[in-house]
């Protein structure tokens, strides 16, 4: 019997090696314990080649107002209180939105542990869970699913939710759109945020620097109430996702005479300037987010 630890000490498994007899059972090899959420997501955001998640304004607001309100697909998510709902589509978007044919696949276990359902629920509980938020996704025509065998393929659709097939926005013929920074989850922003932070700061990142982002505007303009936007807004200040400049400005139908007027500008990584250098990659890089099940992809034994 040769244990392969002697030949290469330092990996942290054990794989036996032997001639089977009639007198002998093959042992399964020792696997190693299953990675860290962190680590799981890097290794999957690594796959699209890019360090940025590019989804059109559509999916924050229409493009035409309906019963007083632009509100979108996102308002839909806010107003149900679905915060778990809203992160299992960034992630889906990010692994599929990388490359043609716009679809992506991994096992429900994975799912469910980078989404963060298992860290206060069984693996089967928060494997459930993953199941019925993605029916829900379904059902608001964000994504397709498609069984093959014993995976299910995630087809990404228009960000409206119009249904449409998904086109990757390059030129504005596309529709607008802005980019989420992978940082979002390579520093764990997906799990501290809350659903107020994560709804104003994607309207954010959505804004050329020194935007207006009045609290009264917000349920005409994206359907998020005013009192979310506020939340939302001030913590992102005070985390230093985004700076303020404050101005006053004379206004005569107000009791005091004046109005104040917040600009808001995205900072650090969050910026457009680094958002726009972290989403540009060459192509020839490109890895797909898809694998079909007859290209497994290598795994990497940490040494």
């Amino acid at each position: 019997m040769i244990l392969v630890a002697d030949l290469v000490p330092r990996v942290h498994y054990v794989v036996m090696s032997f001639t089977a007899t009639s007198n002998q059972t093959a042992s399964p090899a020792v696997e190693p314990s299953r990675p860290e959420r962190g680590e799981l997501l890097a290794s999957m955001l690594d796959q699209t080649a890019r360090g940025g998640v590019p989804i059109r304004r559509a999916f924050l607001q229409r493009s035409q107002a309906v019963d007083g309100t632009r509100a979108s697909a996102l308002a839909s998510l806010v107003r149900a209180r679905d915060e778990a709902a809203l992160d299992a589509y960034l992630l889906i978007h990010a692994m599929a939105s990388s490359s043609a044919p716009f679809r992506t696949w991994f096992p429900v276990s994975t799912w469910a542990q980078v989404a963060g359902f298992d860290l206060y629920a069984s693996p089967e509980a928060a494997k459930a869970r993953w199941s019925k938020i993605a029916t829900k996704l379904t059902r608001l025509n964000l994504v397709r699913r498609e069984r093959s065998g014993n995976r299910m393929n995630y087809w990404l659709l228009n960000e409206s939710g119009n249904g449409e097939d998904y086109l990757r926005p390059r030129r504005l013929s596309h529709g607008s759109w802005f980019s989420i920074p992978h940082t979002y989850w390579t520093e764990g922003y997906d799990q501290s945020l809350n659903l107020a932070e994560k709804t104003m700061l994607l309207i954010a990142l959505d804004q050329p620097d020194g935007s207006r982002l009045p609290y009264d505007q917000m349920p005409q303009w994206y359907g998020i109430s005013a009192k979310t936007a506020e939340r939302g807004l001030t913590s992102l200040v005070k985390k230093s996702f985004l700076e303020v400049e404050a101005t006053m400005q004379i206004a005569p139908k107000s009791p005091t005479g004046w109005t104040e007027i917040r600009r808001y500008t995205a900072l650090g990584p969050w910026s457009i300037d680094s958002r726009k250098s972290a989403i540009v990659q060459a192509d020839r890089h490109r890895k797909p987010a898809f694998i079909k099940p007859s290209e497994p992809s290598a795994v990497k034994r940490r040494t």
